[in-house]
């Protein structure tokens, strides 16, 4: 056989129907590659398709909508996976069918987990800035819930991730390392001004492409009263913000 088959999700269907789907949909895609494929089938939230080439075969990683997705898709899928990086035309056509696929089915995909959210920090209340914010900068339209993220003592990071902002579920996480005495609280509003912004300036997409952080986006952020003041404060103090903070 041709084909490797692994079944996580089970929710919708009996087990063997969608076992029989995927056989089926992992046959495709061998036959339209040329090559083995050893089909993964997935619930996550955040990663709708993946591969890649091992021990002779292709590894799909895929989401369990694609079990009912049209053949065009399915050839969108093999054609993305077997296209050479270097032939970007038909790559990116590849690539904007699956995503348009994948917004239409975007109901399947449920939203991301969220556990109990702590706005109050030892030295930042979270609900009191976006509060602030929500009034004089956003005319009290954001609908979202706000909290810290989790602390995990000794972290060593390279890079951090100052705040998130999730769409589906409306909640912004900011990251702990700002929840301390040396970081002014016209950063960390800042932080949550630009989390905030997400709501009110979605991801868009343009040209086949998602953009996260638009024109429209950027001139809104610059146009906050501490933006630059923020940033300026940001790079001279990159080494506290990658350092854990004691607990």
């Amino acid at each position: 056989m041709n084909r490797q088959l692994h079944l996580f999700d089970t929710r919708q269907l009996g087990r063997e129907e969608r076992l029989a789907v995927a056989r089926r949909m992992a046959d495709e895609l061998s036959g339209q590659l040329g090559e083995p494929v050893k089909l993964t089938v997935h619930d996550n939230r955040s990663t709708m398709v993946s591969f890649r080439r091992s021990g002779g075969g292709l590894q799909f990683r895929v989401h369990h909508m694609f079990l009912d997705a049209p053949g065009e898709v399915l050839r969108a899928l093999g054609a993305f996976a077997g296209t050479a990086r270097g032939a970007g035309a038909r790559r990116r056509e590849a690539s904007r069918r699956i995503d348009q696929f994948v917004r239409a089915q975007r109901d399947r995909i449920g939203a991301p987990r969220v556990g109990r959210l702590q706005p109050r920090g030892r030295i930042h209340d979270l609900a009191a800035i976006f509060e602030r914010l929500n009034a004089s900068q956003f005319e009290g339209v954001v609908e979202a819930r706000i909290g810290w993220g989790a602390v995990r003592p000794g972290e060593r990071r390279r890079t951090v991730k100052t705040g998130v902002y999730l769409h589906d579920a409306r909640v912004i996480r900011i990251h702990p390392t700002l929840d301390r005495p040396e970081v002014p609280e016209y950063y960390v509003a800042a932080v949550v001004f630009h989390e905030m912004l997400h709501q009110v300036v979605p991801v868009h997409e343009r040209n086949g492409r998602r953009v996260v952080h638009g024109a429209e986006f950027r001139r809104r952020e610059r146009a906050y009263v501490d933006f630059q003041r923020s940033r300026e404060w940001e790079k001279q103090n990159l080494r506290l913000l990658l350092s854990s903070p004691d607990r």
